[in-house]
């Protein structure tokens, strides 16, 4: 798990093509664990690869669905420090913290339609953040993303971007 250099690693595993399909067989061979905090990640990292994106959407919400409940053993494993609680909220709300070495966050399908950040002006200018979305049902995929009413390309998101702007728009579709 090398989430602070995932292209250094596709290099390493031969390219792109390599690198989807052994991380596509981490789940469909049933390696994945997501009560095994070193792997939450894998899921995001499908973003890093031109044209699997909706991987990481699809995985991201079949997850969700699969591992988290409202009930007693609503989630997996043990939740140390929050870790698994963390990933269920960061992943509801479309944004993922994929490398602590990194300050980016992955894109996924958020899971609310209107989803407000409140920010401590202590450290941002910007009082808060919403991330708004279309979302109506499980399984859809994002079209666009518009950052502040304008066009926003890519799967990542830095830091210093999502806090300094006031809307994160996802349009949704099937």
């Amino acid at each position: 798990m090398v989430t602070h250099d995932v292209n250094g690693l596709m290099k390493l595993m031969g390219g792109a093509k390599p690198f989807v399909n052994r991380l596509q067989d981490v789940f469909d061979k049933g390696h994945y664990d997501m009560a095994n905090e070193p792997d939450i990640a894998y899921p995001y990292l499908f973003n890093y690869v031109k044209g699997e994106e909706k991987r990481t959407q699809r995985m991201v919400s079949d997850l969700l669905d699969e591992y988290y409940m409202n009930s007693p053993d609503g989630l997996p494993g043990n939740d140390d420090t929050g870790t698994m609680s963390a990933w269920a909220v960061f992943s509801m709300m479309g944004i993922y913290p994929i490398s602590p070495a990194n300050p980016i966050y992955a894109l996924t399908t958020p899971r609310f339609n209107k989803i407000i950040i409140h920010l401590d002006s202590e450290y941002y200018q910007q009082e808060k953040i919403t991330i708004i979305s279309n979302f109506s049902e499980q399984h859809q995929h994002i079209e666009n993303v518009k950052v502040n009413g304008k066009p926003f390309k890519g799967y990542f998101i830095d830091h210093d971007e999502l806090v300094n702007g006031k809307t994160l728009e996802f349009k949704l579709k099937q």
